[in-house]
């Protein structure tokens, strides 16, 4: 199997994918630049929604509030392995820790995100009385790639991502599209883009294996497979 990753992956995670007699091209969509951030505002909770964010947020770690809201347990795990004594509670995706944000009675909120982040946040907390104050940790810029080559499947690990890839190249309608997660998926089909694979948690790591796994089903599954 010959497959596109737009982002570049861990060194344990490529090496998976060697062992699996795949062969694989890196063509980052995105280049992404880290912003130095000197001081932070105090606040009721933090919410982390992209690893980009991780060395930031360990910066402050000694000004960490008593909850921290991130998006998948990767996050969640480099917290706790950072030394954060927080209430850490992890979402598969923003629109679940913003449904779990708008319950709670939290008087300010500090997120730390790209510049270019998606508004859920924003939008869902625009009538409530919660401050929310915004710490840019990255810069991310698309860089349009072509494609030269034919893939089985592309990886994609956001909307933007995806956009990136889409803006100078088209692919067969057979090409699966391995989403890191529902929103990067729902993107795809407002691009007319359906052959789709979505990990069940946003996770590089899960992505891929799940992957694996559906194409060795369909491998040896005597039915029609679909993904």
């Amino acid at each position: 199997m010959n497959i596109l990753l737009t982002k570049k992956l861990s060194p344990i995670d490529l090496d998976l994918i060697r062992s699996w007699g795949w062969n694989f091209e890196v063509l980052e969509t995105l280049n992404i630049t880290p912003v130095e951030v000197h001081e932070i505002p105090k606040a009721d909770v933090w919410v982390v929604s992209s690893r980009n964010s991780l060395g930031a947020v360990l910066k402050f770690i000694n000004e960490t509030p008593g909850f921290i809201y991130v998006v998948g347990q990767w996050m969640k795990a480099e917290l706790v392995k950072g030394g954060v004594i927080s209430t850490i509670r992890s979402f598969e995706n923003m629109k679940d820790l913003v449904a779990d944000l708008e319950g709670q009675q939290f008087k300010s909120i500090l997120y730390f995100c790209g510049e270019n982040h998606r508004r859920e946040l924003e939008e869902a907390l625009k009538e409530s009385m919660a401050k929310i104050a915004k710490v840019i940790t990255h810069k991310s810029k698309m860089t349009f790639p072509l494609v030269k080559n034919n893939f089985d499947a592309v990886f994609v690990f956001s909307p933007r991502a995806a956009e990136s890839l889409l803006k100078n190249n088209s692919f067969p309608s057979q090409t699966v599209f391995a989403c890191i997660g529902s929103t990067t998926a729902a993107y795809l089909i407002t691009r007319g883009i359906t052959n789709t694979f979505t990990s069940s948690y946003p996770d590089s790591r899960i992505l891929i294996e799940e992957f694996h796994l559906a194409m060795k089903s369909r491998r040896t599954s005597s039915g029609p497979a679909t993904l």
